[in-house]
């Protein structure tokens, strides 16, 4: 398994507070594990409302990758920061 180190703006949609689907690089993406917050994407120095997500996604095409998304402080913009293939 290979990781890409990535800051790309994604859009991200919501159902029940958790990922579900995800616009990136001009591609629809459709969450198909269970989200996970994970740890060491949060810093203490952020603010309360910094949010970071752990999701498998897979596109109209069959591919799936893992995808962590961070939001960027005080703003709507969610940041693509790593892609596990």
């Amino acid at each position: 398994m290979s990781t890409i180190d990535l800051t790309e703006v994604a859009t991200i949609w919501f159902a029940d507070a958790v990922p579900v689907r995800m616009l990136w690089q001009r591609e629809r993406w459709r969450v198909t594990d269970r989200p996970t917050e994970p740890e060491g994407l949060y810093w203490g120095t952020h603010a309360p409302d910094f949010a970071a997500w752990r999701y498998q996604a897979t596109n109209d095409a069959g591919v799936s990758r893992v995808f962590d998304v961070v939001r960027r402080h005080g703003g709507p913009f969610w940041s693509v920061t790593h892609i596990y293939d």
